[in-house]
């Protein structure tokens, strides 16, 4: 007689566990999980770097707002602009007592003296339209003094203004500069260069579009 006749045939199924099946994919979840951190903290910082700072209604882009006949006459103020503290600086220490009196470079001797752009009248004066330049306001101490630039000769060319002013720091001054420009190259010189009036006579401050980002772009860097 067979042996396993009558009798019924329990089968068994064993599963057998990798010895390290948990270890495993804990790691792989710690893998996925550090990949999505370093994307996720990728995408915010591509979202600082290209989220551009709120301008002003009245403010307007160094960067990317001028026109390119604009934008180096931006470049060459802001440069003359600490040039300019510094020749104030000088009239007030060696100056004559009429220099100490009055301690701005006139226009005429920004050309002719200090040979400063963009007043004085060389090829890249006449490549930059041929803007006409006077001084509208001089101060000592305290106020503003002013250069005003206008009847530029080139497409959408605006006119300009350069403000120089001590600004309070704390106890303390701190030299300033303000460059502004208006869309029309014959309008007026102002008669005060106080913000609101500036604004309410279609003047527009030019700032640059990050700090870091502007002083890169004039260094070349």
């Amino acid at each position: 007689m067979d042996p396993g006749e009558g009798h019924a045939v329990t089968r068994r199924l064993e599963v057998v566990r990798p010895a390290g099946g948990r270890t495993e994919t804990l790691i792989v979840a710690g893998v996925v999980a550090g990949i999505l951190a370093v994307n996720a903290a990728a995408v915010s910082a591509r979202r600082i770097d290209s989220s551009a700072p709120r301008l002003l209604e009245w403010q307007i882009s160094a960067f990317y707002d001028l026109a390119p006949a604009d934008q180096a006459i931006y470049n060459a103020l802001t440069a003359a602009a600490e040039e300019l503290w510094w020749a104030h600086g000088e009239l007030l220490t060696f100056g004559t007592e009429e220099e100490r009196a009055d301690p701005w470079p006139t226009v005429e001797q920004l050309d002719a003296d200090y040979l400063m752009p963009p007043f004085h009248r060389d090829a890249s004066w006449a490549a930059q339209g041929e803007v006409e330049w006077q001084r509208i306001a001089s101060f000592s101490f305290e106020g503003q003094a002013v250069y005003f630039g206008s009847g530029g000769k080139l497409d959408n060319q605006s006119a300009y203004l350069l403000s120089l002013s001590h600004t309070h720091k704390g106890a303390s001054y701190a030299d300033g500069a303000t460059v502004w420009v208006h869309a029309d190259p014959h309008v007026e010189p102002p008669d005060t260069v106080k913000r609101d009036s500036l604004i309410l006579n279609g003047w527009k401050e030019v700032v640059p579009y990050s700090g870091a980002m502007e002083v890169k772009r004039l260094k070349g860097e």
